[in-house]
């Protein structure tokens, strides 16, 4: 199945009249191409959230049900700030809070990265597990509780994963935090560059409490969303010249870009292959490495 960490509804705005949108992709090989496509055909993986080890009924489920939830309580916030009406509703600025943390999260290399720390964590010793199973332990059981663990269901760690990610996404002091914030819907019209958008097109900063922490995602070729922690920030951000906005917000969004970057056309070719990659994505999946 078909899962889109990209969803089909936040591109169509990128779509032209052909209902394509321009598509910059790099290869395994490294090489970028570029090709026009319909929105269903990118930003997919199949069975990116599968949970492996359950029923054909349920292992769907997170895509069926969690994701396409995420989704579509977006979409009418989404709608409604494209025509510059931000939400009041702590529902709905709860909604596209979370949706902007899931589009942090949900992505293949995020999920890759957090099943192996948590196949890792899963697998430390833990003296407390390991006691109480040494007295339970059976003749030809294996010696760690650990193991024991993994003999009985291999599919264990990995479906618990994909479960997490979906508890981190409904994380209410982040959420909070993010839907509290003050938001701004810049109009960026008045530049001649469009606003482009890619995999990972959430921009954050270090750090949300300080005076100029914000994160921005374009919503559109010529409409920006912006949450920053001080109103006097949003202020100076806002008074910038639409131009400058644009080249930088672009600039981040192509730096970030892990395989996708999204436009209306292929003017900006030269752009997207100087930049693609160079930057580090904002990463909000904590470290479960040892300390």
């Amino acid at each position: 199945m078909k899962h889109h960490y990209i969803p089909q509804f936040y591109l169509k705005q990128w779509e032209g009249k052909d209902r394509k949108l321009q598509v910059y992709c790099r290869r395994g090989d490294g090489l970028l191409t570029t090709t026009r496509l319909a929105r269903k055909a990118t930003g997919y993986e199949v069975d990116l959230y599968k949970l492996p080890g359950a029923t054909p009924e349920r292992e769907h489920e997170v895509e069926r049900m969690f994701m396409a939830l995420v989704d579509d309580e977006a979409v009418r916030v989404r709608d409604g700030m494209l025509t510059s009406v931000l939400p009041k509703d702590q529902r709905k600025r709860f909604a596209w809070a979370r949706f902007v943390l899931s589009l942090v999260v949900r992505n293949p290399e995020e999920l890759k990265r957090f099943k192996v720390d948590y196949a890792r964590h899963l697998l430390m010793p833990a003296p407390e597990f390991q006691t109480r199973y040494a007295a339970m332990r059976k003749e030809g059981d294996p010696e760690l509780f650990e193991e024991w663990m993994v003999q009985m269901d291999p599919t264990y760690g990995e479906r618990q994963a994909v479960v997490t990610l979906t508890k981190l996404i409904e994380n209410h002091c982040v959420l909070r935090l993010l839907s509290t914030m003050h938001w701004r819907v810049i109009d960026t019209s008045r530049a001649s560059r469009r606003l482009l958008t890619s995999d990972r097109p959430v921009v954050m900063t270090n750090g949300m409490v300080h005076y100029n922490g914000h994160y921005v995602l374009p919503l559109s070729p010529t409409r920006l969303f912006l949450a920053t922690t001080a109103i006097q920030f949003a202020d100076e951000f806002c008074a910038l010249p639409a131009s400058k906005i644009a080249r930088e917000v672009n600039r981040l969004v192509i730096g970030q870009a892990r395989r996708f970057v999204y436009s209306l056309d292929d003017r900006n070719l030269v752009e997207v292959r100087r930049g693609f990659g160079k930057l580090e994505p904002p990463s909000l999946l904590p470290s479960m490495k040892p300390k």
